[in-house]
């Protein structure tokens, strides 16, 4: 974990069994069909628990049990943390589109500047090629 990217993606968090549930009943839309969550320790408000489904509207879909939702998870789990990262990836780089050009005729910190986004991007369109990944992924650091 670094400055540029805060979250711990180490656990099973109510996020990776959204997309797990998503990947599995594709038609279904989040927030509207279903949701999820994952308890939170009152004192460190930190995950302490695997997440669970919250609510479940889908018509004509039987809700899941956690523990099936939990087994598909699991049995590809590689699958459910790549996407997630890539997620992430492709919205840092959305959040980066025009930081890395700078016309010739720009003052050289500009340039400079330029060229520094272009390295961080470069960087996060590296991340899946990262021995480990999906489970272990380090983030570049955020140009300021």
């Amino acid at each position: 974990m670094n400055e540029s990217f805060p979250f711990d993606l180490s656990g099973y968090t109510h996020e990776l069994m959204k997309r797990t549930i998503l990947d599995r009943y594709p038609s279904l839309v989040y927030g509207v069909d279903f949701s999820v969550a994952h308890p939170l320790d009152a004192a460190t408000g930190k995950q302490s628990g695997d997440p669970k489904i919250m609510s479940w509207s889908a018509k004509d879909i039987e809700q899941p049990k956690d523990e099936d939702i939990h087994a598909l998870f699991h049995g590809d789990e590689a699958k459910y943390r790549a996407a997630y990262i890539r997620s992430l990836r492709n919205e840092a780089l959305a959040n980066t589109d025009g930081k890395a050009t700078a016309p010739d005729d720009a003052p050289a910190n500009v340039r400079t500047n330029a060229d520094a986004w272009r390295t961080y991007r470069q960087a996060l369109r590296d991340i899946p090629q990262q021995a480990g990944f999906p489970f272990s992924v380090e983030w570049p650091e955020r140009p300021r």
